[in-house]
């Protein structure tokens, strides 16, 4: 009696996701041989070689991080309260009620996408049933799935206008007044 390896993998059956356009967009700029290319696609810095460039401020807060002595320890489960509390300050202001009325809550995660997936996760889990959750129009193609997969309805809310090829503000803000109440809006902090 042989035995013989199958052909057929148990992965088989899992459809192929669809292509991502924004990443799309990086393949057709590999593709392009003009020398007056430039890469759209991914957010990350680049050299003239194309190798990942890293912003001399990441690299000088490293150095004095390493300087002071701090290490590379794990973080607690929701990360480095001092980085967290500059977060919530930033993002909403120095002055903001929310923060002086201790409403905002932060965490920190690995990546935009390992963030949402985290944030999809918890709010299935821990928010009412269809609470539902509203993004940007355009936002990541995955964002749509990554809610999703967590059992998650999407909604949109315009974001982008492409007259002046910027945030079309008015447009955002009367969609987000018409949500309903206990929505999650996903912001993009770019």
């Amino acid at each position: 009696m042989s035995t013989k390896a199958s052909a057929v993998s148990r992965l088989d059956s899992v459809p192929q996701a669809p292509p991502d356009p924004i990443l799309g967009v990086s393949e057709a700029f590999r593709a392009d041989n003009s020398p007056d290319r430039l890469n759209l696609g991914v957010g990350a810095y680049r050299t003239e070689e194309l190798k990942p460039w890293v912003l001399p401020v990441v690299v000088e807060a490293e150095r004095r991080m390493l300087a002071a002595g701090n290490d590379k320890e794990y973080l607690p489960i929701e990360g480095f309260a001092p980085f967290n509390a500059a977060t919530a300050k930033l993002l909403l202001g120095e002055g903001s009620a929310a923060l002086k009325e201790k409403r905002v809550a932060t965490i920190q995660c690995l990546s935009g996408t390992g963030s949402l997936r985290i944030g999809a996760d918890f709010i299935a889990k821990f928010l009412p049933k269809g609470t539902k959750v509203f993004v940007s129009d355009p936002t990541w193609g995955n964002h749509f799935n990554i809610f999703g997969d967590a059992g998650l309805e999407c909604g949109k809310y315009r974001y982008f206008d492409a007259k002046t090829v910027g945030l079309d503000f008015e447009g955002m803000i009367a969609d987000l007044d018409s949500v309903p109440k206990g929505s999650v809006i996903v912001l993009h902090g770019e």
